[in-house]
């Protein structure tokens, strides 16, 4: 009896160990993946607009704008990445940029952005995800 209360003992402090390291590891990267999760919202939002055909333009130009102002931590959220990896990141900066500056007009000017935006985002996951 006393070695199975041992046994217990000892997975369950095991496990509570593991559970520890998992979440300090998990914690690590929560800078970057919270920057993604912004910019995917902004995307999202700018999607729904289009898709819901009620495309105010200050609206449009506030989730740009949140965009662009958002990409400029891509770069320093990923430390030790390759030098190609912040010219992207610099590159989807600057056309996030641009496209807060002269925002679309109405929801079929905002095709270029969404269009331009997603091509960014999926080169880079393609290269460095």
């Amino acid at each position: 009896m006393r070695s199975l209360l041992i046994l217990l003992a000892g997975a369950l402090i095991g496990a509570l160990i593991a559970f520890s390291a998992a979440n300090a590891l998990h914690q690590r990267n929560a800078w970057p993946r919270g920057v993604m999760a912004v910019l995917q919202q902004h995307q999202a939002e700018l999607r729904r607009l289009q898709r819901s055909g009620k495309c105010d333009p200050a609206v449009m130009a506030l989730h740009l704008r949140r965009l662009a102002e958002t990409a400029v931590d891509i770069g320093p959220s990923q430390p030790g990445e390759v030098p190609d990896f912040f010219a992207q990141a610099k590159q989807f900066a600057d056309l996030g940029q641009r496209w807060a500056q002269q925002p679309p007009a109405d929801c079929q000017g905002l095709d270029a952005p969404l269009q331009q935006i997603r091509e960014a985002c999926e080169g880079c996951h393609r290269d460095y995800r």
